[in-house]
């Protein structure tokens, strides 16, 4: 258990950690693809919305 433990630590030590510029860029990348897939999935949501709607209106008068 102890060498499991200590060998834990000696790959903790091998690990490249990111310093605070490269921290900030990664930041902001999440922010950008973030904003990006949310305008895509709007967008997505509102084009499939309006033909559902426009489809209903054309097919309503023939359901009568």
């Amino acid at each position: 258990m102890f060498k499991f433990i200590r060998s834990i630590g000696h790959e903790m030590r091998l690990t490249a950690w990111p310093d605070r510029k490269q921290s900030w860029h990664d930041f902001w990348m999440v922010i950008e693809y973030t904003i990006f897939f949310m305008a895509f999935i709007m967008l997505f949501d509102w084009a499939i919305l309006g033909g559902f709607n426009r489809l209903i209106a054309i097919l309503l008068p023939y359901v009568k």
